[in-house]
């Protein structure tokens, strides 16, 4: 698998089809910079009509800040609006391509999610699920964040998480960076690992630590999950995207893996975009789907390793 997933004989038929949806996405932008002039406008005359008609000084301080922040978030709002409408006219035909479906709508992904995959005691929001067959595997994927909220909040995660059916019967386990299992070390959002065996830890191939888990009744590392945990400790060198493996989990029957990724994925559209910017868009749009794809390659050839394991045990 290459670093772009699109078949090459592909990109015509996928140029052809975005440049249909040109109409609809001037349209968006067009939509967008109607609200946002209004917003703009009506923010401008409310802080002006604040600072010079009322005649209490610190009210009219107060009143105009209201109106500017009202004002920049009716602009930032519709310019969300717009980014995630040219995106539901783009992205279907993209994912389409490489035989995936893409929705926006993340929510009951996000529900499913094993709660240890996470820090704990911090809110995630999840955008740009994908989803389909490929091969003898169904992936899902989506765009995950993770931060404590309140006024100072922080982000903890924020990347792709991904569920994949395993093809054998596989020990269930959890892989995950030491200090994000110790209590304290990351405020008070941290993954516990109560109830289960420490077997080991593992150096990454950007040297970070991780810590192998399985259920307390394990006493040793079943021999088949150690060239699963080799794949998945080495994928940022494997997948050839941006990407390194925050956590993983599987209890035996389906795996999830976070990967991190610093920035938004599948970002398509803008004001008014010429052909050339509208494709490197969708250019990299594109890369970033490769990313499931590549997963489950990896993953097959960590589930053939351990099915030789298996054998030979």
């Amino acid at each position: 698998m290459t670093d772009s997933a699109m078949p090459t004989d592909q990109t015509p038929d996928i140029a052809a089809a975005v440049q249909a949806l040109k109409p609809q996405l001037r349209q968006s932008s067009i939509i967008a910079l109607i609200f946002i002039l209004i917003s703009g406008t009506g923010g401008a005359i409310g802080v002006a009509w604040a600072l010079n008609v009322i005649e209490s000084g610190d009210t009219g301080i107060k009143i105009a800040v209201v109106a500017g922040v009202l004002g920049l978030g009716g602009i930032l709002a519709s310019l969300n609006r717009m980014h995630r409408k040219q995106e539901s006219l783009v992205m279907p035909i993209v994912a389409g391509a490489v035989g995936l479906v893409y929705t926006k709508d993340a929510t009951a992904f996000r529900e499913s999610l094993p709660d240890r995959l996470l820090p704990g005691q911090a809110r995630r929001s999840a955008e740009d699920l994908v989803y389909g067959q490929l091969g003898n595997h169904t992936i899902h994927m989506a765009e995950v964040k993770v931060e404590t909220g309140g006024k100072n909040s922080r982000t903890l995660f924020k990347g792709v998480v991904a569920r994949i059916p395993n093809s054998i019967a596989m020990p269930a386990f959890f892989l995950a960076p030491k200090e994000q299992t110790r209590p304290g070390m990351i405020f008070s959002a941290w993954i516990p690992t109560d109830g289960l065996s420490h077997l080991r830890d593992v150096t990454g191939a950007a040297g970070r630590v991780y810590g192998l888990w399985a259920s307390s009744a394990d006493r040793e590392e079943p021999p088949a999950l150690s060239a699963v945990v080799d794949i998945l400790t080495s994928l940022e060198n494997r997948l050839n995207v941006p990407m390194s493996l925050f956590t993983a989990t599987s209890d035996g029957t389906q795996m999830h893996l976070a990967l991190e990724h610093k920035r938004d994925l599948f970002r398509v559209g803008g004001f008014f975009q010429d052909d050339a910017r509208l494709f490197r868009d969708v250019h990299a749009a594109t890369r970033d789907l490769s990313v499931p794809l590549n997963l489950v390659r990896e993953l097959v050839s960590a589930e053939v390793a351990a099915a030789g394991k298996i054998k030979q045990a």
